[in-house]
């Protein structure tokens, strides 16, 4: 089979994996060394506690097109899979996960990608399938942030992916330390494709379902946020100015048409859901107007440019060209 003229580059975060390391290394370069004419494969070293480096330089004089970044300090996993991302050079980026994610896989998500797909979402069953609390959070979960947040997050279930170079340059130009890719993925409008495989175990364990840990995912997407817990905030307050009118008005029929009113009790009910009316107000004004600051003061991009072309000729008058033939 003749080789597909693309440069791929592999991104995997390596934890304490030195006993399974070099049969993995060895899968990956076979499966891009029999399919493209250049690749290359990123190893990132995110605080391995064993002989992890010690293995990979091993394996450096072994094989060719592979690079190895060590980080200082344990990251975040998102944040460890951001360094391979910015140091990755190819026309397509795959980030695989060493201990599950087949590399057999990555023909198939490249040239998913390759059509046209801006992303292609690796989408495995869990071994054991989730218990009915994590099914009924997780469809709660996903409904609120598409009706709250305004996103549309795919349903990944771990870290094998497949990206062009547009939408690594995209996702790379934020900055962000609480990394969610799915949701960054949403927010810059990407365009996304799933591929369904199997996990596999290098190491024996079984990837399954951890609860504590998809919360604390799900509220670190509401938290950071820039604008959707004060847009809550906001609309609670709009609920509380609304109820506290009715109810203003209620008292005022009641004073109207009822005989035997107690004497002051319409005065103090007026006073207090006149308080509270002016409260919930400016609740809502003061969360509206922290939104608009932190949408502000984030440190995002304005845009994202998926394409650019140009025509062969720049300026109809070359002329009028803004560069001198000669120095003066």
């Amino acid at each position: 089979m003749p080789k597909t003229d693309v440069f791929v580059s592999v991104v995997a975060v390596l934890r304490s994996y030195a006993r399974f390391l070099p049969g993995f290394v060895a899968e990956v370069y076979r499966t891009l060394d029999d399919r493209y004419t250049n690749f290359e494969l990123v190893l990132v070293d995110n605080g391995a506690r064993d002989d992890t480096a010690g293995v990979v330089r091993d394996l450096l004089k072994t094989y060719k097109c592979v690079r190895y970044l060590r980080l200082s300090r344990r990251m975040k996993p998102e944040t460890a899979m951001t360094a391979g991302l910015d140091a990755a050079i190819g026309d397509v980026v795959v980030t695989l996960h060493p201990e599950f994610d087949p590399p057999a896989e990555i023909p198939a998500m490249v040239e998913r990608c390759r059509a046209g797909a801006d992303v292609v979402f690796g989408v495995a069953p869990f071994p054991t399938p989730p218990g009915a609390l994590y099914r009924a959070l997780r469809w709660g979960f996903f409904r609120t942030a598409r009706g709250l947040l305004g996103l549309d997050p795919v349903r990944v279930t771990g870290v094998f992916r497949c990206m062009s170079r547009a939408a690594v340059n995209a996702l790379t130009r934020v900055r962000q330390r609480k990394r969610v890719f799915a949701l960054i993925a949403s927010e810059i409008g990407l365009s996304t494709a799933t591929h369904e495989y199997a996990f596999i175990s290098r190491s024996g364990r079984v990837p399954r379902v951890n609860l504590r840990r998809s919360v604390r995912v799900a509220a670190s997407i509401a938290v950071n946020h820039p604008v959707a817990p004060l847009r809550l905030v906001s609309l609670l307050g709009l609920a509380g100015s609304f109820l506290s009118l009715v109810y203003s008005l209620y008292v005022v029929v009641v004073y109207l048409f009822k005989e035997d009113v107690m004497p002051g009790w319409t005065t103090l009910s007026l006073q207090v859901s006149g308080l509270f009316f002016l409260v919930f107000v400016m609740l809502t004004m003061i969360g509206e107007h922290l939104g608009r600051l932190l949408e502000e003061a984030v440190d995002r991009p304005l845009y994202h440019v998926r394409e650019e072309q140009a025509s062969t000729v720049m300026l109809s008058d070359l002329a009028r060209r803004n560069v001198m033939d000669r120095s003066e």
